[in-house]
């Protein structure tokens, strides 16, 4: 993007540790108990210490967190993205930062702390599923210092494989505003959730909120610009050519098979039972004539036998 691909495809390397540990702890979550509705969750830090510890560092990890893996590379994008004059791209960047890091505070504090709110009685999960958790909690916490310039950046090596790559230089100026804003996400989502309320602290910013959530409208323009409009006419329009053309044509193979048939049958009964007729009234009468030669009279078969020979013998001198 704006800010160049190696930082890019570093952020990348790092979100496939930290973003998979949140997954599959979410996944450990909804495992004890049977639901993904954070109101009914609360205080599973107690009663899931390890899924609550591998969690945190994954929030903390994504919110960019020195020194844990998504500081060293959302770091990056941020100042690469300042140095090159993209500053509303800078400034998207930097207000998203501060956004990643209230939503995970609010996450952590609605999941783990306060009073449990649901109806299971949770417990930690099997080894088969925090063993994976506490593995990528470790990698979460290492894998960015491949990318920092205090180590050479090996991994812009990686990327430049056979090329000399060159580490921007570490700017302690543009890592401050980084944290401060990920602190800055951190406290005003620990300040507006600290305590579980029934109703949301975020209404507070009335119309604004009203827009977040109904998603900037996009759903309302959606069903009311193209579905609705489509809603009858597509329709029946489907149903007409369903009538008219699908059952149309339907209509017209069946009308040609039954024409067919007819013609089969006419033909079957006319020409083959008729062929078929005729041998046999061929064969009968052929027998019929056949059957006066074999009279069993001697001189009657002396006279056939003479005048076949006669027609022989004539037949044999002409050609």
């Amino acid at each position: 993007g704006e800010a160049g691909y190696t930082p890019g495809l570093f952020h990348l390397f790092t979100h496939a540790f930290f973003k998979a540990l949140l997954f599959l702890a979410a996944g450990s979550v909804i495992h004890a108990v049977h639901t993904n509705n954070m109101s009914e969750m609360g205080g599973l830090r107690k009663m899931m210490p390890l899924t609550f510890v591998t969690f945190a560092i994954g929030s903390a990890a994504l919110s960019g967190i020195p020194p844990l893996a998504g500081f060293w590379s959302k770091d990056e994008i941020i100042s690469t993205a300042f140095r090159e004059g993209n500053y509303f791209v800078w400034a998207i960047a930097l207000v998203t930062a501060i956004l990643t890091a209230f939503y995970m505070m609010r996450v952590v504090l609605l999941t783990f702390f306060g009073a449990y709110r649901g109806h299971e009685h949770p417990h930690e999960s099997p080894p088969s599923m925090t063993a994976p958790l506490a593995l990528l909690a470790g990698l979460s916490v290492v894998v960015g210092f491949l990318g920092a310039p205090q180590l050479n950046a090996v991994f812009a090596d990686w990327v430049h494989f056979g090329e000399e790559a060159h580490a921007e230089p570490f700017s302690y100026g543009f890592a401050a505003v980084s944290i401060i804003g990920a602190l800055l996400g951190l406290f005003v989502g620990y300040r507006l959730y600290r305590g579980w309320r029934e109703r949301d602290p975020v209404r507070r910013l009335g119309p604004f909120y009203t827009l977040l959530e109904r998603k900037y409208y996009l759903d309302d323009v959606y069903l009311k610009g193209i579905v609705r409009p489509l809603q009858y006419p597509i329709p029946r329009a489907v149903d007409w050519t369903n009538q008219r053309v699908l059952d149309g044509a339907v209509n017209a193979a069946g009308w040609a098979t039954k024409k067919l048939s007819l013609g089969v049958d006419v033909v079957d009964k006319r020409a083959v039972d008729g062929a078929v007729n005729g041998v046999a009234f061929g064969a009968g009468a052929t027998g019929g004539l056949l059957r006066y030669i074999q009279s069993g009279n001697v001189q009657r078969y002396a006279v056939f036998l003479f005048v076949g020979v006669a027609i022989l013998a004539i037949a044999i001198t002409r050609f």
